[in-house]
């Protein structure tokens, strides 16, 4: 996408920490990308559908976290090395309460 969709205020698409994200994006497995836009465009859908703005705000918080955290090489590393399982019961959890559990 180009600047031009973006208001004049907004982040640059050079920006260095848009940079910095795109270089964790590009080390997903593709698979891992494809969620990734896959809950962009559900976020999208839900605010588009019910035009409760917490669907944006909340993805957002969850993307900011998602990125920054995959960005630390021993976290990417644990994560990249964690045992694979059945997956729990699909109940979303508050992005600051696993900041927080990490942090301590």
């Amino acid at each position: 996408m180009k600047d031009e969709f973006f208001p004049a205020d907004s982040v640059s698409h050079d920006d260095p920490a848009v940079e910095r994200a795109m270089e964790t994006i590009d080390g997903l497995k593709p698979s891992e990308q494809r969620e990734l836009l896959r809950s962009s465009y559900r976020a999208v859908l839900a605010f588009e559908r019910t035009k409760d703005i917490d669907h944006l705000t909340d993805f957002a918080k969850n993307l900011l976290a998602t990125v920054h955290l995959r960005g630390i090489p021993a976290y990417a590393e644990a994560l990249k090395n964690a045992p694979r399982g059945p997956r729990g019961s699909g109940e979303a959890l508050d992005v600051e309460e696993v900041l927080n559990r990490l942090m301590e």
